[in-house]
């Protein structure tokens, strides 16, 4: 492959962006050794996220990945948020992973020392509601997580869900 050399780098006045496709092709490789980059879809798409992953293990064994999920660009969503997501082989998607920190920021689950108070004033572990997370978020602490979930990751102070969703 032939190597191209830098000769000069001059600052541009304009904002202009070009970007090279090279057509009927995916690797992006001109025949002069120039790779080029397709990013039309950074400026098209509402949402762009950079994923990465560590695996999931019980003792030894491998049961899933944890994905770590940062937003670089979002329409709806604050950029550079993050979150973590549990895809579990077995049993797929968690949809409770990663709720509990952002319900002990809002209030709806209280650390007292080494267990979470709840809304009914009963005390678990964390291990606990992990196990069993059916019994602690229940469908008044979904909708209130539902808000503080929009509070945290969506623009603007006062969020209707069900427009984000349409």
């Amino acid at each position: 492959m032939k190597t191209l050399k830098i000769k000069k780098i001059k600052k541009q006045t304009t904002n202009v962006v070009y970007d090279i496709n090279v057509e009927h092709d995916h690797h992006y490789i001109l025949e002069n050794g120039l790779v080029s980059h397709n990013s039309g879809l950074r400026y098209a798409a509402s949402t762009v996220l950079f994923l990465s992953k560590r695996k999931e293990k019980i003792d030894n064994e491998v049961v899933g990945n944890v994905i770590h999920c940062k937003l670089d660009k979002g329409r709806f969503t604050k950029e550079n948020t993050m979150v973590d997501v549990l895809l579990r082989y077995d049993t797929g998607l968690n949809k409770y992973y990663g709720l509990l920190p952002i319900a002990e920021k809002y209030g709806i689950f209280k650390k007292v020392s080494t267990r979470y108070e709840m809304p009914d004033g009963s005390k678990a572990f964390e291990k606990n509601i992990n196990e069993n997370p059916e019994k602690y978020y229940t469908d008044d602490v979904m909708q209130q997580l539902e808000a503080a979930v929009a509070k945290e990751f969506m623009y603007g102070n006062e969020v209707n869900i069900d427009e984000q969703q349409s």
